[in-house]
């Protein structure tokens, strides 16, 4: 055992994911005065204390809706995800709301919680000065530990909450296994799923995982936050992020969505590579097209996953999809293309070994000199700046970064090397380079005589 397992749970809004936030000092989970926020159950591992921490944030917990909106449609899955959240911790956070006092769903969720016979503490939140710690004795009663009387906006009160945790560790003997062990194998690649709504990012997440890690649902915007699920494959430990599905930005008014939008752009910033998954059943659009842009705006290696392939492929074929494609998303042509379903786990193996191939790839550095010989093969097709008495000419280039691989060409005029000549160069030394599949980055900057 090298991580202790830790999860928040509660009712709705009595502010489990900034405890969440709180704990792991930073902001992963989506905070949001709306009830249901939070539906995917999100995890980090954090180090504390000498020990390895996965701390997980859930859904709130509560009795089944019977109304049939969208947000009640998905109380099942909700659920579900709170209970295996439950099943694999060692401790049990279960936080109620001090100011509102002890409900009597808070009362039913603890009958539930006995019944799982693992540590639990009770973490009285929102108690943002000392006047309402008063409140804190209508939860003594439960016959938990504590009850700890924290805010966790204002980080009041986490310190004490720390000291029992890991004064429950020792007294599990959790210490022994954990304390000073090595952290778990680290993570070789980063994968971040990216799409618009309802392309199956989620079902492709659980078909990695090779289980229900994460809400799938035919309801419009399901997933809300960025969840990283960590996968094995061939012996090394791969993190694949689910992220919310986007749309036009013009409709996207309401906070959780702005914030959704936010946190998947910074999923694919964080990203060794990027999976961008198009519906197979649908011709791409505006929102396709503008994924692809930010993609290559961030330089970042993408594989282009054409998915729910098993309902398409009756009516077409790879070779007319793959003509399509460079029509519509002629930007993105160096990116491979894989075809898959994600429903069934058709192909979708193949994903870790491309992903691999353009990691590498990515990272791969070359010498000076085959810079050199490779600009002498394309100088001379190079086209022109189309100024009248002025030559467009390259004296040399050399290598200053990878992931992207980055190459600075130093030249007699800066101001000829138009967006059109750019990707000229860029399409031929990927040609020649052995960054055939990866975006190149190219700096233009003029020789000093």
């Amino acid at each position: 055992m090298n991580t202790v397992i830790i999860t928040i749970v509660g009712r709705p809004n009595v502010g489990k994911s900034t405890l969440f936030n709180a704990l792991a000092k930073k902001r992963i989970a989506i905070v949001d005065d709306v009830a249901g926020t939070t539906r995917d159950r999100v995890s980090l591992i954090i180090k504390h204390g000498g020990y390895n921490i996965e701390l997980i944030d859930t859904g709130g917990m509560g009795l089944d809706p019977k109304n049939k909106t969208e947000d009640a449609k998905l109380w099942p899955q909700v659920q579900q995800q709170i209970a295996y959240a439950i099943s694999k911790s060692h401790i049990i956070l279960f936080e109620v709301d001090i100011r509102a006092g002890l409900t009597g769903l808070d009362k039913e969720i603890a009958e539930a919680l006995r019944r799982h016979n693992k540590p639990i503490i009770t973490i009285a939140n929102k108690a943002d000065n000392q006047k309402h710690d008063l409140g804190l004795s209508d939860f003594y009663n439960l016959g938990f530990k504590g009850p700890v009387a924290i805010s966790a906006l204002r980080s009041r009160g986490v310190t004490d909450l720390w000291n029992i945790i890991g004064g429950i560790v020792r007294e599990l003997s959790l210490d022994k296994d954990i304390a000073g062990a090595p952290a778990d194998a680290p993570t070789e690649i980063k994968f971040a799923i990216v799409g618009k709504r309802n392309v199956g990012k989620s079902t492709l997440v659980n078909s990695l995982a090779k289980e229900e890690r994460v809400i799938v649902s035919d309801v419009p915007g399901t997933t809300r936050d960025s969840i990283d699920v960590s996968v094995k494959y061939k012996d090394k430990i791969y993190t694949v992020i689910d992220t919310a599905g986007l749309k036009k930005k013009p409709k996207t008014t309401y906070a959780v969505d702005l914030y959704s939008r936010y946190r998947t752009e910074e999923a694919v910033v964080r990203a060794d590579v990027v999976l961008f998954l198009i519906d197979a059943t649908q011709k791409t659009s505006e929102v396709d097209k503008k994924i692809t842009s930010f993609i290559i705006e961030k330089a970042k290696p993408v594989i282009i996953i054409i998915n729910k392939w098993d309902l398409a492929r009756a009516t077409s074929n790879t070779d007319d999809y793959f003509e399509y494609l460079n029509k519509t998303l002629p930007f993105a042509k160096f990116a491979p293309i894989l075809f898959i379903s994600a429903l069934e786990g058709f192909n979708t193996e193949n994903i870790f070994d491309v992903g691999s191939q353009l990691y590498t790839q990515a990272r791969i550095r070359v010498t000076t000199p085959v810079l050199n010989r490779a600009i002498e093969k394309i100088r001379s097709r190079i086209p022109s700046g189309g100024r009248v008495g002025k030559f467009l000419k390259i004296y040399y280039a050399t290598q200053t970064g990878v992931n992207p691989p980055e190459i600075n060409f130093v030249v007699n005029h800066p101001e000829l090397f138009s967006d059109v000549t750019l990707r000229y160069i860029n399409g031929q030394m990927r040609k020649i380079l052995p960054f055939k599949e990866v975006p190149i980055k190219i700096n233009i900057k003029g020789h000093r005589t």
